[in-house]
């Protein structure tokens, strides 16, 4: 059942960024589209690299300028979020719009996601007790993600 749920999420996500490359005026190209299934799909907080390789796949003409142009565009309108990433790693992107903890290994730069019944609380919490007028919330926590762990592990294993 969670599985059609998770479905539906994705295609809500890819209408929604489809939507939001209408507002800006953009030509929904079939690379543009393939750029928002990818983003709507993936959990991978993806960089730019990551997007270009995904859908270069499919497409192989399509150039970085038409990813960089697509995100950037996607970004301004709040379709998703640049994280700034540690230890020099490029730029990732968010796209999981939800109230949730990305976890930042300090060691490689991957981000995981970390749901959180609590949030809610929080975001309720600042909502009522300020005049801000609060659209979404980011909490960061940093360390060593479990394959760095096994990593550093086997390093000292066999020093």
């Amino acid at each position: 059942m969670s599985n059609d749920r998770s479905l539906t999420r994705t295609d809500e996500r890819y209408q929604a960024m489809l939507q939001a490359l209408k507002q800006a005026n953009l030509r929904l190209t079939p690379q543009r589209m393939a750029i928002c299934r990818y983003l709507s799909r993936t959990r991978s907080h993806p960089t730019p690299n990551d997007i270009f390789h995904a859908v270069h796949e499919q497409f192989p003409t399509i150039s970085r300028a038409t990813v960089y142009n697509t995100v950037a565009v996607l970004k301004d309108l709040g379709e998703i979020i640049e994280l700034s990433c540690t230890g020099g790693a490029s730029v990732r992107y968010e796209t999981e719009l939800t109230p949730h903890v990305n976890l930042n290994c300090t060691r490689c730069g991957r981000i995981y996601d970390f749901p959180m019944e609590k949030i809610n609380e929080i975001f309720e919490t600042i909502d009522s007790r300020t005049d801000f007028q609060l659209e979404n919330i980011h909490i960061k926590g940093y360390g060593i993600c479990p394959i760095c762990q096994k990593e550093l592990e086997q390093e000292e294993a066999s020093a």
